[in-house]
């Protein structure tokens, strides 16, 4: 029989993902068979011997973000720095290496470890780069600060955003701090005007997932207006591309409706629009009343520690408020009756809704509003890194896809811990929300998450934070559990098929041992029948 037969592995083979012993055949673009250990293998014109290998079916990332990624080889790295002060001379000595930029872009800023707990205002950018456009993003890429050159080539005074997406000082002007979709509209002109080939660029990222044994990459947002170089990017053979379109203006715009929508199939899968319903450092959350004092106490705590007012001032400026025995933090960017009606004109139109719900308020919301507008599993909510019974009850209810990222674990756990939300919440609740009947994907979110698919099932499962402590250990999932939600339901969720199954496509990570040691790593990534990683 012509064909590849791969023997000697590990087979993670089946709709369970179930390990085991055996070989596996691929003829043409899909797999012919899958068998045990003990029954006879097929003849075949190639033969691969992979002992002591483990063969997965390929990693479907849901959620991740190539087109912003790329651009990231071109900025400054600001994940390493500890405080404003050491970010202030960064940016200065990467203003005077690069003058005639005509963006600074400064990436990856964790401002929630620093102890001023901000970001540069736009005076402090003025005074170590004078006259320079600058933009320095946080990782989660929900909020950033601008120079004033920056400002006014947004024109950020008159910037349509939530209330307070702009920060302000006593006078009302803009300090140069941004939030949501005064950022994600300040990054949408920075990319537009900086020095780069934006198609070259995400297929730099793109190559890098196939490195990793991704062979279906998801990417969250494209503006309408890029919809066809999308369509040029997924004419290449690997990996698997699809998209899902939002707001023209900026990423973390309110949804331009179907008709901005462009038609046709979006690469690999079907037609999706990308919807925000709370931010990312400001979500949407529902606490019991008495976390106000915990809360409180724990910012007052953090202050003294740090010798400096930020953690206290970060805490007051959220809003926030109390209805009966709950404490809402409130960032809502819908109406309950205007998501409904939206939801309900693009699941008319044939669009399938991602809807990110990153607090359990806005999973609330996420979940009822699908509900009534009857999408079924013809939706995705995002995230849903907060939740409570409440919450997984009505997203089990309305039938939508759940997708959840344990790298976050890794980007954002202690700064939740520390904040004692886990004292009240289920944090990125796997094991409750499998165990209520949702479908559940992982995805990266890259880059507020690590783009690390082995580094993501192993967090799935252990959910050890960088510093070595386990939080709630009892939402880990199972090894095969996490296998099958980053690639068989992960791919059901597109609308493809996925996993190791007689007749599904070929698309293989082959690591060199089990996945869930962690030096373990991807050797070969194949998709469609062919081996694209490494080339050759």
């Amino acid at each position: 029989m012509a064909g590849t037969l791969m023997t000697g592995a590990t087979i993670w083979a089946g709709p369970t993902c179930t390990p085991q012993p055996g070989w596996l055949l691929v003829t043409g673009d899909r797999i012919t068979a899958t068998g045990a250990q003990d029954t006879p293998a097929p003849p075949a014109t190639t033969m691969i011997d992979l002992a002591g290998c483990h063969i997965l079916p390929g990693f479907v990332d849901t959620h991740l973000h190539t087109t912003v990624v790329g651009w990231q080889t071109l900025g400054v790295d600001g994940s390493a720095w500890t405080d404003l002060r050491e970010a202030l001379a960064a940016i200065g000595a990467a203003a005077a290496a690069d003058p005639q930029a005509p963006w600074l872009l400064c990436w990856n800023a964790r401002p929630f470890r620093w102890p001023q707990r901000r970001l540069p205002t736009a005076a402090e950018l003025d005074a170590v780069a004078p006259g320079r456009r600058i933009l320095v993003s946080g990782v989660d890429v929900h909020r950033g600060a601008v120079s004033t050159q920056a400002m006014r080539a947004v024109g950020l005074t008159t910037l349509r955003a939530q209330a307070g997406d702009v920060s302000r000082d006593r006078r009302g002007r803009p300090t140069g701090e941004i939030w949501e979709q005064a950022y994600g509209e300040a990054l949408a002109r920075a990319l537009a005007d900086a020095a780069g080939d934006p198609e070259q660029l995400t297929r730099r990222a793109l190559d890098r997932c196939l490195s990793l044994g991704i062979t279906h990459a998801h990417e969250a947002y494209v503006a309408p207006q890029h919809h066809e170089r999308m369509l040029g990017l997924a004419a290449a053979a690997a990996p698997r591309l699809s998209w899902a379109v939002g707001a023209g203006s900026g990423l973390l715009s309110p949804a331009d409706g179907p008709a901005a929508a462009p038609d046709g199939a979006y690469g690999a899968s079907g037609r999706e629009a990308k919807l925000f319903l709370d931010g990312g450092d400001r979500c949407a959350v529902c606490l019991p009343a008495r976390a106000l004092g915990r809360l409180t106490f724990q910012a007052v705590r953090e202050t003294v520690a740090a010798r400096h007012p930020g953690p206290l001032r970060d805490a007051l400026r959220r809003r926030s408020a109390v209805h009966g025995r709950e404490l809402h933090l409130e960032y809502l960017r819908y109406a309950d009756a205007d998501l409904t009606g939206l939801l309900a004109r693009y699941l008319e139109a044939g669009i399938r809704p991602r809807l990110h719900a990153l607090g359990n308020l806005a999973v609330r919301q996420a979940a009822t509003a699908l509900r009534a507008a009857g999408a079924g599993a013809d939706a995705v909510i995002d995230h849903l890194v907060l939740l409570d019974p409440a919450a997984v009850d009505l997203v089990a209810a309305s039938g939508a896809w759940a997708t959840y990222q344990p790298g976050f674990l890794t980007t954002f756990g202690p700064q939740i811990v520390d904040g004692g939300t886990d004292r009240f919440l289920t944090v990125l609740g796997g094991r409750r929300l499998l165990d209520a009947g949702v479908p559940l994907t992982l995805a990266s979110d890259h880059p507020a998450g690590p783009l690390d698919p082995l580094g993501n099932l192993r967090l799935a499962v252990h959910r050890t934070l960088p510093d070595g402590r386990t939080i709630q250990p009892s939402q880990g999932i199972t090894p095969e559990e996490a296998v099958r939600a980053l690639t068989v339901t992960a791919a059901a969720s597109l609308g493809t098929p996925g996993g190791l199954v007689a007749g599904h496509p070929a698309d293989l990570a082959i690591c060199d041992g089990d996945p869930f040691t962690p030096a373990t790593r991807v050797t070969q990534t194949w998709v469609a029948g062919r081996r694209v990683w490494p080339a050759g």
